[in-house]
């Protein structure tokens, strides 16, 4: 009941990571003992806590007082700038992480009952663990995550409030990182707090609140520490649940159909940079291509040349329109007569077609984010770089994405005749071999450098059936029940990754 009520009070739909291991060449095992038949979208019950002893969640964050207490709560948490950059040195050498401190100093104040009664440990400098001890060490503890940093803000005046001036407007609070992720981080101290306030109050089930500190750089330097820091301590396989920020919210079809969609699946990662070093020289002479005309048109082939979208049975996305053709028939009645029929195909195609945040559920999305090139107006430049992000889809792959840019690229290798130097001593490279022999007569002596970064496989999926999934949807019925309707809970697919990457194992 402890993990039931900390959800309810924390009243958010989460990354949903139930207990598994990884092996080590990246293939899955599932701990619970999930049926390979039909997905038949069965509903448990829902979660009845009235006889937990414990306050209800209406009783302590519904009123006016209760809004302001949040909203100071947030807002102090939102306004410190706790931005993590790409190009951070590490905590402690880096003048660009001191101000994690104040985040720190923060939370001390803001939730005193936490800090009195939860074990606080940091790790690697700026990365915290709080542990509340339970009352039953042989039960699995509970994981509850959220991450202290934000990405940078590239222009502030293009914001309608000051990113970081947490601006409340009576309904919204404005900031970075008001909703990704300091409203996790926000909504797991407030429920702990409120909990922890009753002296008598003890759980059963050991509960961690593991917060990293660069999650939004990959969670290298915070989770990539606390997750073998945990593992150390608990063993492998030593974690109940863990809960994450995460998921697509909630969905209301109709007037009487609510749908809860925790992610519990996180689509693969990686990131592809290619640096070229081209011959420079003086602008009023130039080559045909300058450098950056040779990377713009590798840019312009590969989002010319986009991935392919799938719908594979069985999966999240495909689960959750199985539960809207069975309790939503009428609200979108293509979608039901095509997931009757099992036309996957066509399907595929609608959805791909309906919004983007749908398409790249069931597709793997590559975006140049990153493009660097030039010193000066009347120079050529020498090297140019380029970084491509990509999230994979559960049917491709990473080895599949370098593939892909070798392909897409091949064309303007052999035209401008560069050597290629691809993703050397590098896991999960592709066989492929590029023909250099060039069709211009200019000699460019350019040589293409290929490497990856963030290399992370398509996560296993979280059961959606057994004991604990019982207890999460019972739970989400529950804290958002309505009158005369129905919620529905069922897992979904996240499109970017979270630092439950770092916790996987564990």
């Amino acid at each position: 009941m402890i993990v039931s009520r900390l959800t309810l009070i924390a009243g958010t739909l989460t990354r949903l990571t139930l207990a598994r291991s990884i092996h080590q060449d990246g293939s899955q095992h599932m701990l619970d003992d999930v049926s390979s038949a039909t997905f038949k979208c069965d509903i448990p019950p829902a979660v009845d806590p009235s006889k937990d002893g414990l306050p209800a969640a209406r009783d302590i964050f519904s009123d006016n007082e209760a809004l302001l207490l949040q909203v100071k709560r947030h807002s102090t948490i939102v306004k410190i700038p706790s931005i993590s950059y790409d190009d951070n040195g590490e905590p402690g050498e880096d003048p660009r992480w001191d101000v994690f401190y104040d985040l720190h100093r923060a939370l001390a104040a803001l939730y005193p009952n936490i800090h009195l009664r939860a074990t606080r440990e940091t790790v690697n400098t700026l990365g915290l663990v709080y542990t509340i001890q339970g009352t039953e060490p042989a039960l699995k503890p509970l994981l509850l995550a959220a991450h202290q940093d934000v990405v940078p803000v590239a222009d502030p005046s293009t914001w309608k409030y000051s990113p970081f001036s947490a601006h409340f407007d009576g309904q919204w609070l404005w900031g970075r990182g008001a909703s990704d992720d300091k409203n996790s981080l926000t909504g797991l101290f407030s429920a702990l707090e409120a909990l922890l306030s009753n002296p008598r109050w003890v759980p059963r089930r050991t509960i961690i609140l593991a917060l990293g500190f660069d999650e939004e750089c990959s969670g290298r330097r915070g989770a990539g520490h606390i997750g073998p820091y945990l593992e150390k301590r608990y063993g492998p396989d030593s974690l109940a649940l863990v809960l994450d920020e995460g998921g697509m919210g909630l969905q209301l079809l109709g007037n009487d159909t609510l749908y809860a969609l925790p992610a519990v699946m996180e689509k693969g990662h990686v990131d592809i940079w290619l640096e070229l070093y081209v011959n420079g020289g003086h602008s009023s002479t130039p080559f045909p291509h300058t450098g950056i005309g040779i990377m713009s048109e590798f840019v312009n082939h590969l989002e010319s040349n986009p991935w392919k979208p799938k719908l594979i049975e069985g999966s999240p996305i495909y689960n959750h329109f199985v539960c809207q053709a069975k309790y939503s028939p009428d609200a979108a009645p293509n979608i039901t007569k095509l997931i009757n029929k099992g036309d996957l195909e066509t399907l595929t195609e609608e959805l791909a077609t309906i919004d983007r945040s749908t398409q790249y559920r069931i597709q793997t999305s590559q975006a140049v984010d990153y493009f660097l090139g030039g010193v000066k107006i009347n120079a050529m430049p020498e090297y140019i770089k380029i970084g491509v992000n990509h999230r994979i889809a559960p049917q491709d792959s990473i080895s599949a994405v370098k593939a892909n840019i070798l392909k897409q690229i091949k064309p303007i290798v052999k035209k401008f005749g560069l050597a290629v130097s691809a993703f050397k001593g590098e896991e999960h490279n592709p066989d492929i071999e590029l023909d250099v022999n060039p069709m211009y007569e200019v000699e460019y002596n350019g040589t293409l450098v290929l490497t990856s970064s963030q290399p992370t496989l398509v996560t296993p999926i979280s059961p959606t059936s057994g004991p604990v999934w019982d207890v999460f949807s019972g739970t989400i019925q529950h804290s958002f029940a309505f009158e005369g309707g129905k919620v529905i809970p069922v897992g979904e697919l996240m499109t970017g990754n979270t630092d439950t990457r770092h916790y996987l194992s564990k």
